[in-house]
């Protein structure tokens, strides 16, 4: 056991756990504070929020692993896509999305095209993120193991508890303001690492030529080109699709408010990618990539090469802390579509909001045991499982999605073929293997967009008042915002 490291993660783990304690009242007063605080965060706290939401465990670990592990333009295919998904998200639904008045991605599906696209939608909702779950609950496995120095598996189960207690009890309050904490110590603490490395190093250009000299292939091109298209792709329209940050536009204050928070943490992303380059660089020049059992543990490698203990310490909380962000972001979107899209809207259309809040928190226990039980065995690098989710949910949402803004023509028969066909095509290619890795969204991106274009002109289009709802998302004025004018 690392003493030093275990006490710091374990403060650190205390001490999110007590936020979450701290805003359980205000989370469970009702529904729109349990899964969207209000309406109420500003752009600070909603950019790191979103920062945070999106920059998981791969962001990190994968990210560094699979640089060392299969070249530095693996880790820029990836990293580009990322850096991405800002931009890409600002314009083409931050601010639309947000003048829907929702507070879910299923929600928002239901009333651009009714209550089959948004049941659908749940179920996509509920299975890519207990699946995306799991490269969070590894990296967590990967971490305890080496600190408290117990088994794999006792530290995924044990980590596993403890980040979704504190989410669970505080809901988008919690994690919010829990997620401010944790994009600074991610941030601090990469900082910190490359800062060091560069040192130890005598600066950049120095530090590529010695992770070169030890191992020859980092710069290498090791996969097909579908390979790293595929994951560039995913990664892009991650902000769009990944339900988790998406339900972060819908807890801005206003529709300015979300594409604000969009700009600022696409700012904040790009630094931990351009961090991570010196990362696995400092992890290329170990030469340790091909001795260790998992090749993600070569972030921690880095950081037990180049870190006194106590920085060690930190490094580590900053790690649990991209799990815990994003972990508590996809619990909540399980949460609420099983509690609000399915329970609440076709169960029991009486429940009360206190019920509803309640059958989240039994959700998110339930999704995270799922998530623990698959993470004993994960079946791939962290990067490459991420990459999976991202393929699967824009194969799934993103056509359905973009076009609902943007294309008043696009109607449920269109929605629901694109779902169904864009999901079924990614599964398909991902059971078959006929391409290149994570390069499913290649061919099943399309065929979505290609039926939700096909089927949305040989049926009936949306009536009027659903076309006129469309332009209302686009309008600059905010008092046509939905959710205002519905109050």
């Amino acid at each position: 056991m690392q003493i030093l490291e275990t006490t710091i993660l374990g403060v650190y783990l205390i001490l999110m756990t007590l936020m979450g304690i701290y805003f359980t009242k205000r989370a469970h007063s009702s529904e729109n504070d349990y899964w969207t605080a209000g309406k109420s965060i500003n752009t600070f706290v909603g950019a790191f929020a979103l920062f945070a939401a999106l920059a998981s465990s791969s962001s990190l670990m994968g990210a560094v692993g699979s640089g060392v592990a299969l070249g530095v333009p693996f880790l820029f295919a990836y990293g580009f896509g990322a850096v991405a998904i800002l931009p890409f998200t600002l314009f083409l639904v931050s601010g639309q999305i947000r003048r829907s008045g929702v507070s879910t991605l299923p929600e928002f599906f239901k009333q651009r095209y009714g209550k089959a696209v948004q049941i659908v939608a749940v179920f996509i909702v509920v299975f890519g993120m207990t699946f995306y779950m799991v490269p969070q609950l590894t990296a967590s496995g990967l971490i305890g193991s080496y600190v408290l120095g117990v088994d794999y598996k006792t530290a995924v189960i044990v980590l596993g508890i403890g980040f979704t207690l504190y989410a669970a009890l505080g809901g988008m309050w919690a994690i919010t303001y829990t997620d401010l904490i944790q994009g600074s110590v991610m941030l601090i603490g990469m900082l910190v690492l490359s800062l060091i490395i560069l040192v130890q190093h005598n600066g950049f250009s120095s530090l590529i030529q010695d992770a070169l000299a030890t191992s020859p292939n980092f710069g290498d091109i090791t996969q097909p080109w579908m390979s790293y298209f595929g994951l560039f792709l995913a990664f892009l329209w991650f902000g769009i699709v990944s339900p988790s940050a998406v339900m972060r536009n819908f807890a801005s204050r206003d529709a300015k408010t979300a594409r604000r928070s969009a700009m600022w943490a696409c700012l904040l992303y790009l630094l931990v990618f351009a961090f991570g380059l010196i990362v696995a660089a400092g992890g290329a020049s170990l030469g340790i990539a091909d001795t260790l059992n998992n090749q993600d543990m070569i972030f921690v490698s880095v950081i037990e090469n180049y870190m006194s203990p106590l920085l060690a310490g930190i490094m580590l909380a900053g790690l649990l802390a991209a799990i815990m962000s994003s972990a508590d972001a996809m619990l909540l979107a399980i949460s609420a579509g099983v509690a609000r899209d399915i329970y609440k809207e076709y169960i029991n259309k009486e429940a009360s909001e206190k019920t509803v809040t309640k059958i989240g928190f039994v959700v998110m226990i339930v999704a995270s045991v799922i998530g623990i039980a698959i993470a004993i065995n994960p079946p791939q690098l962290i990067a490459i499982m991420v990459g999976w989710v991202g393929g699967f949910l824009l194969s799934s949402f993103g056509f359905p999605l973009v076009l609902g803004i943007w294309w008043n023509r696009a109607n449920k028969a269109g929605a629901l073929a694109g779902m169904l066909g864009g999901a079924v095509t990614f599964l398909i290619l991902v059971i078959t293997k006929p391409f290149a890795l994570v390069s499913e969204p290649i061919i099943a991106a399309p065929v979505s967009l290609i039926l939700v274009i096909v089927a949305s002109l040989l049926t009936q289009p949306p009536s009027s008042e659903t076309q006129n709802q469309v332009n209302r998302y686009h309008a600059e004025d905010e008092k046509t915002d939905l959710g205002k004018t519905a109050g």
